[in-house]
């Protein structure tokens, strides 16, 4: 049976490894994903910020952004 309990602590032990790196997993795809929409949101305002400023650059931003 002393061998028995051993098995079970360390599968328990193990169990709790892998959920431990799957809540990690989880945390690191959604910082990843923070991440990239931060960047993409900053991008987007840094555009519009430009074409609120001058008019000089208008045709080329539009149509380099919203090519057709």
């Amino acid at each position: 049976m002393k061998a028995n309990t051993n098995t079970t602590k360390k599968s328990a032990k193990q169990l709790a490894m892998e959920q431990a790196a799957v809540l990690q997993t989880e945390r690191d795809f959604k910082d990843a994903l923070l991440m990239v929409s931060v960047t993409v949101n900053l991008f987007v305002f840094c555009l519009w910020v430009a074409l609120q400023v001058t008019t000089r650059y208008d045709s080329a931003l539009t149509l380099l952004f919203f090519n057709r």
